[in-house]
């Protein structure tokens, strides 16, 4: 009778996933680090957006309009302001609907100015902290036991000291 030379693989195989193994046990810790890393770039961009969107049309009506009060829109922030104070009073035969929407424009124009320019301002003050978790995981190290021959009271014996 000829034997299948494939007997002893499968009964190496078998007996090697079927013997116990050794299991190393594992502490998983996590460690959290947190870091500064510069100013607040989100502030910083969308304040640089609302100042612009709220700028770039004041430089515009500053340079078409005839009136001299709309010249000072070229000055940031405080522009819209003095353009504001300087306007001059609307005619009496005539309506003041134009005058008051763009006098309530200059001010909706400022407050935007003025908001952009703080957001960039607290956006740069500002520092953005990045946290980073990472898990580690450390072998757990054997339970140990000494056993020491020690004094106790007015004779000797023996202390056990360990770790479980």
């Amino acid at each position: 009778m000829k034997r299948s030379p494939w007997i002893p693989v499968v009964l190496a195989i078998a007996g090697a996933i079927l013997l116990p193994r050794i299991a190393h046990a594992q502490q998983v810790t996590q460690e959290t680090t947190t870091q500064s890393t510069g100013p607040d770039v989100g502030l910083v961009a969308s304040g640089i957006v609302v100042f612009g969107v709220a700028y770039v049309p004041s430089v515009v009506v500053a340079g078409a309009s005839g009136l001299n009060a709309d010249r000072t829109l070229v000055v940031p922030i405080a522009g819209p302001w003095i353009d504001f104070a300087a306007r001059p009073p609307c005619a009496p035969a005539t309506s003041c609907n134009q005058e008051n929407t763009s006098r309530v424009l200059l001010v909706v124009d400022g407050v935007f100015q003025a908001v952009g320019a703080l957001t960039v301002l607290d956006g740069l003050l500002s520092r953005v902290h990045e946290s980073t978790t990472t898990t580690v995981a450390r072998p757990i190290t054997a339970p140990t036991l000494h056993l020491e021959p020690t004094h106790v009271g007015t004779g000797y014996g023996m202390a056990a000291i360990g770790s479980f």
